[in-house]
């Protein structure tokens, strides 16, 4: 019996679309535990890099290297393993690193410490995000954290979370998570959302500096929009506005080009926002003994700079729209110009046209005499001939009965002509 899929023609993307489904799963992790995240922060075009670098440690362990095209690897050293993920602008290295219970390790140890030091050394890219993770079944006698600063929350009484989101000596933030209650699968879970509000915080926070060295250069634009705004009103000829007109797009060509430079950081800032507020709702923490949670800190430390990038964004936005109607009115000022200049253009053609009719007719009065005459002249030679050929006809009376009938003749010859040329033409029946 055939199987049932053959049936059918799938989407040639069905099979990527499901497994992207499953390309970020969280690792099950017993207690005690030891994790450590990188984001190497290697832009969009570093995907490659990264890649050969995995590719390097692969070779080193023996183990399968990841596809010319893969975006994620896990590498399996025994002791310890690495999940290298790639983000639009970043790779996340997270280490993993389970302990024994009976021979536990020293507070200063961290997941990496099996790693090559050397393949550490070279990872591609400038860090961003540096943070350990200790899983642990009870909280440490003493926390490395400032007693004023320390961070902590409750998981729904299955674990106790403290952090001070902080560099250590080492320029790595460090996280404990107390496990109260038995889950693998959970305690992953948990670690991964925390890992995640840690990189998502920090890529989102790349955009605080863009806001606050961008508020000095719309500064400057604003003054500019508000001088070419007085110049508007000021400008007394189509000259001058003309002149506004390309000073007010040349302005407008800058506001865009530098809101190009920032808006892709701008709408980054927002989205990763976005994800921590999310993975901060899947925690569903609650503070406990008298301390700040992960939220209230994100609340008190990253909404406002957040709220910084997006008044600047909007800000931004604003100039945009006030350069534009200015544009707009000036355009519509020297087009009303430009219309009043052709009325009366149009008014002096129309004038001197009626000129030129006029002359017009006093020429063709010129040229019935001139004409007539001329035939005149030519009547009188055959006059002359006739009057000497018969004796009977005096040329001179002959000339002068002629006269009148030539000039009338003449005049409604070039009349019939004039008419003919003036008449509307009349379309010929198909």
């Amino acid at each position: 019996m055939a199987p049932t899929n053959a049936r059918f023609r799938f989407h040639s993307d069905r099979d990527r679309l499901l497994a992207e489904a499953h390309a970020r799963p969280s690792t099950p992790l017993k207690a005690p535990a030891l994790a450590s995240r990188i984001a190497a922060f290697s832009g969009e075009g570093g995907v490659d890099a990264d890649r050969a670098h995995v590719a390097a440690l692969c070779r080193r362990l023996g183990a399968p290297e990841p596809g010319p095209n893969a975006r994620w690897c896990v590498v399996h050293a025994g002791l310890w393993r690495l999940r290298w993920e790639r983000h639009t602008e970043v790779s996340t290295w997270t280490f993993i690193r389970e302990l024994r219970a009976e021979a536990p390790e020293s507070a200063d140890a961290t997941a990496m410490d099996a790693a090559p030091q050397d393949w550490l050394s070279a990872l591609p890219g400038d860090i961003l995000v540096a943070a350990h993770f200790s899983l642990l079944r009870e909280a440490p006698a003493a926390l490395p954290f400032s007693p004023d600063e320390i961070v902590a929350s409750d998981i729904g009484g299955a674990f106790d979370i403290y952090t001070d989101f902080r560099p250590g000596p080492d320029l790595f933030t460090r996280f404990y998570l107390v496990q109260k209650q038995e889950g693998a699968a959970l305690a992953g879970r948990v670690l991964q959302q925390l890992m995640e509000i840690e990189t998502y915080r920090l890529l989102a926070m790349l955009a605080f500096p863009v806001a606050l060295n961008a508020t000095a250069t719309i500064a400057r634009f604003e003054a500019a929009t508000s001088e070419l705004a007085e110049a508007i009103v000021g400008a007394g000829n189509v000259t001058e506005d003309r002149a506004l007109l390309a000073r007010v797009a040349a302005l407008a060509s800058q506001a865009e080009a530098h809101s190009g430079q920032t808006a892709f950081r701008f709408a980054a800032a927002q989205a990763y926002h976005g994800l921590v507020n999310e993975r901060l709702a899947q925690l569903r923490e609650t503070a406990f003994e008298s301390r700040p949670s992960i939220a209230d800190f994100m609340e008190r430390r990253l909404a406002p700079a957040m709220r910084t990038c997006s008044a600047v964004g909007h800000r931004q936005q604003q100039l945009i729209a006030r350069i534009a109607r200015a544009a707009q009115l000036l355009d519509t000022r020297v087009q009303v110009a430009a219309e009043a200049t052709n009325a009366e253009l149009l008014a002096s053609m129309d004038r001197r046209s009626k000129l030129q009719l006029r002359l017009q007719q006093t020429v063709e009065g010129l040229s019935v005499a001139a004409i007539a005459y001329y035939a005149l002249g030519l009547l009188k030679y055959a006059i002359d001939g006739i009057a000497k050929a018969t004796g009977r006809i005096d040329p001179t009376i002959a000339t002068g009965i002629a006269a009148p009938i030539v000039v009338l003749g003449v005049w409604a010859a070039l009349r019939q002509i004039r008419q003919s040329l003036h008449a509307p033409k009349k379309n010929k029946a198909v």
